[in-house]
């Protein structure tokens, strides 16, 4: 009886266990989380039995919405390896998040990762990161993946990608590709299109170039035209030569200013063209109705499909996610990576670095992404085309357009 009486003591009734084991899942998923690392990490570190990868927040840090929008999707595929049978190749994977990396630091921080046995950092920067971090990388690692990574460049001289540097932005030439394809969606065949740039500027001048070639390969008469060392006083001259030329549209890698003379100019002539902007959308250019630009990141924030990854994260963490798109960013960042772990079999990140590239059936909320090992970005990505009017851009089309690789 005493013996009875003891496993009774200590038994729970139907109601009770039905909701203990509700709750072992997301008990194991805290117990494992870098807040309870002490427990049972440093075991898992020295054998082999946990790879682990840094977190880098955005600009606005981890407090911000996009930093904790971005954290919660990486818990969730955090989860989902520790959930599943195998994990990834029978290992976990463990997501450690860190301050903001700067140039004070840099070599440091590197440093404490290889110390550490870090394979890859996540950064969710814009693409500072990939500035910064990049003279640091090469040979030991970690690979860097960024989250964004327009603006910043990491091809050599050559053309060929920095080996440990991926991102999940095409780079901001896109838009090559992007002008020439609208070209052909909205414009009649032979229209004359005019293009101007900066001579002195090598990138701009690359852009201008060869979204000329590409638009006489489409069979438009492309008519160029070049300001030296930021622009001049006036752009009189220029405008009033592409209107004589019959131009239907001038594609500008010139800044701002530049737009503003040239719509100045412009906006009251019947025969007029349409601007169309070689760079990011910016809020100067909200005064300047009927400026066409192309933008990548449009799509992802406008992408329905990341709601249920929001529901998902509400549903499993109690989180509410305020910002899906660097939510989608993240989630899809991690599954890139997880797939290139279980493809290397290995933590080393020269290893990792080199099945990168491979990664297949990975996807932006609805878009699939195909990995160039070109660029070590995205082949192609959805791009949208939007207008201003009103202080506000108005979306007008969507393609999916093709990333440029290297061109001289």
């Amino acid at each position: 009886m005493r013996g009875t009486g003891s496993f009774r003591s200590f038994s729970l009734s139907k109601g009770a266990l039905f909701k203990f084991i509700a709750l072992l899942p997301a008990l194991l998923f805290i117990l494992a989380s870098p807040a309870y690392s002490s427990l049972g990490l440093t075991v898992g570190l020295e054998d082999g039995w946990v790879w682990q990868v840094v977190l880098l927040p955005p600009e606005d840090g981890w407090e911000s919405d996009s930093g904790s929008s971005a954290l919660a999707a990486v818990r969730l595929a955090e989860w989902r390896v520790m959930d599943s049978a195998d994990g990834v190749c029978g290992r976990d994977i463990r997501f450690h998040q860190e301050p903001a990396v700067d140039a004070k630091t840099a070599t440091e921080r590197v440093a404490d990762w290889r110390k550490r046995g870090i394979s890859a950092v996540i950064s969710f920067s814009q693409g500072d990161d990939i500035i910064t971090l990049r003279p640091h990388l090469s040979g030991g690692g970690p690979l860097l993946l960024s989250a964004f990574g327009e603006e910043a460049g990491f091809l050599d001289e050559k053309g060929v990608p920095e080996t440990m540097i991926f991102a999940l932005d095409m780079f901001r030439d896109f838009r090559i590709s992007a002008f020439s394809a609208y070209a052909s969606y909205t414009l009649p065949a032979g229209s004359v299109v005019a293009i101007l740039a900066d001579r002195l500027d090598p990138m701009l001048e690359r852009c201008s170039r060869n979204l000329g070639d590409m638009l006489s390969d489409s069979e438009f008469t492309v008519e160029s035209y070049w300001i030296s060392g930021g622009g001049t006083d006036s752009f009189r001259m220029v405008e009033s030569e592409a209107i004589s030329s019959g131009a239907r549209v001038m594609v500008t890698w010139a800044g701002s200013m530049a737009i503003r003379d040239i719509w100045r100019a412009t906006r009251r002539r019947a025969d007029g063209f349409e601007i169309w902007y070689g760079s990011a959308p910016h809020r100067l250019l909200l005064s300047f109705d009927g400026v066409i630009v192309a933008d990548q990141d449009h799509p992802v924030k406008t992408d329905d499909s990341l709601n249920s990854l929001r529901r998902e994260i509400r549903e499993r963490f109690n989180i509410v996610v305020k910002n899906n798109d660097i939510a989608g960013r993240a989630y899809a960042a991690c599954e890139w990576l997880l797939d290139a772990f279980q493809r290397a079999g290995s933590p080393v990140p020269s290893v990792l670095a080199g099945v990168m590239p491979e990664v297949s059936g990975l996807s932006l909320g609805s878009q699939e992404l195909r990995i160039d090992p070109a660029t070590h970005r995205p082949a192609e990505r959805r791009v949208t085309f939007m207008t201003v009017s009103e202080k506000l851009f108005h979306p007008v089309k969507s393609l999916v357009v093709k990333g440029q690789e290297y061109l001289p």
